[in-house]
């Protein structure tokens, strides 16, 4: 850590189209500028549901270099973690329905819990159930950005919050000094695109994994064999948490990658378990930036076939789960899918993406290139997360913020083992 975390809480409007409806607390945290200040950056965790305060107090997200001439200022955002966090049912959210049709899921029984897991999400939360959607989270970090005193600001997005940025930009063009786009989230696509696109990313985040674990020593076994094995038990319902929660369990394991993990968890799987009173779900904020209308079981099956047919090994993502639940969530959509547009007021903006992404897809950052412009860096290697890969993306990311200097068109870093 390069010095002493503070923590605080800002108060912003449950809903900030009517400032009179009520207030939560958005809890953040900061480090100073360890040398002489040049200015503030923050960071906008990614998820939905990580914690920019944890990120914080676990060890500074940016380069030391950057961290000597910045205060580097975080949050959790608004549903999550200390910010009014969503919270249901835990036993609704302990026990998420199925969603893979090979292995008995309908629409019709997606969607019964999705109204019920609602329904609790609004008992215990109330109304910002309606308001964790990325607009309301850009309006955040601008009354950060006021209470801070600072005239702009240097924005660094990772996953999720990459499109907290994007919405950052679009809103509030003239407080950007600059943008980081790390692992990009494209907020232009349709879920059929989405579906599709996502599930080409684990599929070949899965095959880089596959290649290694065939003739690495410490792994020496036909990944794909093992996965379609544990898939065809969890369809016949012998897997505990069922074929969805072990997809999503093995793309948790490719952010890192961490290999030797999900080596091990190929050849064994562990129960999932529920608990009594609340849980909180992150997954909320998902669903207030995306609308979601899937009219039948035919269309649900349709957009079922067609992302399985881009994962012939994994057969979804677990992005198919998050939208089939999204399908009937009873709560508002403030912030739809639309294509990001940037003025020209906004400096021209870092984008960095891993080749072999399984979550934010390469496709998705030349998507986003494509709409906001700027610059694209592409690091030649595997996982979830790009600035701290190597001495080479630190080095993009450190010149950019400290001087405004962008790396080459077309620029890659190469890739390091991981």
């Amino acid at each position: 850590m390069d010095g002493p975390v503070t923590c605080a809480t800002i108060t912003v409007p449950v809903d900030w189209n009517r400032p009179s409806a009520g207030t939560i607390e958005v809890e953040v945290a900061r480090t100073r500028a360890t040398g002489r200040k040049q200015g503030t950056l923050v960071y906008l965790p990614g998820g939905p549901g990580d914690s920019g305060v944890n990120r914080l107090l676990g060890g500074n997200v940016v380069p030391a270099e950057v961290s000597e001439r910045f205060d580097v200022v975080s949050y959790d955002p608004r549903g999550t973690n200390r910010s009014n966090p969503v919270v249901c049912d835990a036993d609704l959210v302990g026990t998420l329905p199925e969603t893979v049709p090979d292995a008995g899921a309908t629409l019709a029984s997606v969607q019964h819990h999705a109204r019920e897991l609602g329904d609790s999400c609004r008992a215990h939360t109330g109304p910002l159930v309606d308001h964790v959607d990325n607009v309301s989270v850009a309006r955040d970090v601008e009354a950060l950005r006021a209470a801070l005193g600072e005239r702009r600001i240097t924005l660094y997005g990772r996953s999720y919050g990459t499109l907290a940025g994007q919405v950052y930009a679009e809103n509030f063009p003239h407080r950007v000094r600059g943008l980081v786009l790390d692992s990009v989230f494209d907020h232009g696509l349709s879920i059929r695109e989405l579906l599709a696109s996502q599930a080409r990313a684990g599929e070949d985040a899965f095959a880089e994994f596959a290649t290694w674990c065939a003739v690495d020593p410490s792994c020496g076994f036909d990944a794909a064999a093992a996965y379609t094995s544990l898939w065809d038990a969890a369809v016949r319902g012998e897997l505990p948490g069922g074929a969805a929660a072990l997809n999503q369990r093995v793309l948790g394991l490719l952010y890192g990658p961490d290999r030797p993990a999900l080596a091990a968890l190929l050849r064994d799987t562990g129960p999932r378990t529920a608990g009594a009173g609340t849980a909180p779900f992150p997954i909320a904020a998902f669903c207030t930036d995306h609308d979601v209308r899937i009219s039948s079981e035919r269309e649900w099956s349709s957009l079922w076939r067609q992302q399985a047919a881009q994962a012939p090994t994994l057969r979804t993502h677990f992005a198919f789960s998050a939208v089939s639940l999204c399908a009937a969530w009873p709560a508002d959509t403030p912030n739809p899918q639309h294509r990001t547009r940037l003025d020209d007021d906004v400096p021209p903006v870092l984008i960095m993406n891993s080749a072999h992404d399984p979550a934010t897809p390469l496709e998705w950052a030349r998507g986003v290139h494509d709409q906001v412009g700027g610059t694209l860096l592409t690091y030649d290697g595997w996982g979830h997360g790009v600035v701290n890969r190597t001495d080479c993306t630190r080095a993009a990311f450190t010149d950019y913020v400290l001087t405004g200097t962008s790396p080459s068109p077309g620029a890659h870093c190469p890739a390091a083992a991981p």
